[in-house]
């Protein structure tokens, strides 16, 4: 990623301050939740990739090699504090499936972490506008291994159906200098076009009649 788009340090800052036990879900390399695991947490990652979960054994608590989606985990009810999800959700097949899986092995007063693609990103929208096309990519918003794709109101469904009350939603600014300056005159309406990703802190909904007031209309065509 590009690096004026990675502000992965404003992303753990959602980990909670007094977490001991993390699940880095798609930890790749082992590269972010290692820095957790030089604080004193025991970090333990899940990768798919042979290679990169070999690395991440060298740099994290425990590595299991895996496909999340088809992997029972060997960890008791509620054993870890935080779950993290870094740009991996849009990966999955069923990433709800996941979600509502996972929650069996979050403490009581845990929470989930996660990053997550903005669709709605303006450059994507003005591609689609200018040229008509949606062309994927090796990497970035439109990596060719993404299976799904979000905007805000889809995240917060995703979490709410999976039993999740988000608690916390940072957005990754990334635009151009005309764009800011614009945003700022419309005092911030376009920060959900300027949103590169979302960073999303969640719990466990306590109150399962909590959900969104108003359900909007899903267009089918």
């Amino acid at each position: 990623m590009n690096k004026k788009k990675d502000k992965r340090n404003e992303f753990l800052d959602l980990v909670p301050l007094g977490a001991k036990r993390l699940l880095d879900v798609g930890c790749g390399s082992g590269g972010l939740s290692s820095q957790l695991k030089e604080k004193g947490v025991e970090a333990v990652g899940v990768e798919k990739d042979e290679k990169l979960c070999d690395l991440a054994k060298e740099k994290l608590s425990a590595a299991i090699l895996g496909d999340i989606e088809n992997l029972k985990l060997n960890y008791p009810e509620g054993y870890f504090d935080c779950i993290m999800y870094a740009d991996i959700l849009e990966h999955l097949v069923e990433p709800l499936n996941i979600l509502e899986k996972h929650k069996v092995y979050l403490e009581k007063d845990g929470c989930v972490i996660a990053s997550i693609p903005n669709v709605r990103y303006y450059k994507i929208i003005l591609r689609l506008i200018f040229s008509g096309a949606w062309d994927y990519n090796d990497a970035g918003m439109l990596d060719r291994s993404h299976l799904r794709f979000f905007g805000l109101v889809n995240i917060v469904e995703l979490f709410e159906k999976a039993g999740y009350e988000i608690v916390e939603i940072k957005r990754n600014i990334v635009a151009a200098r005309g764009f800011r300056i614009l945003n700022f005159i419309l005092l911030n309406k376009l920060k959900n076009f300027l949103a590169y990703q979302y960073y999303i802190k969640a719990k466990k909904n306590r109150n399962p009649m909590k959900t969104t007031k108003r359900r909007r209309k899903i267009y089918k065509f």
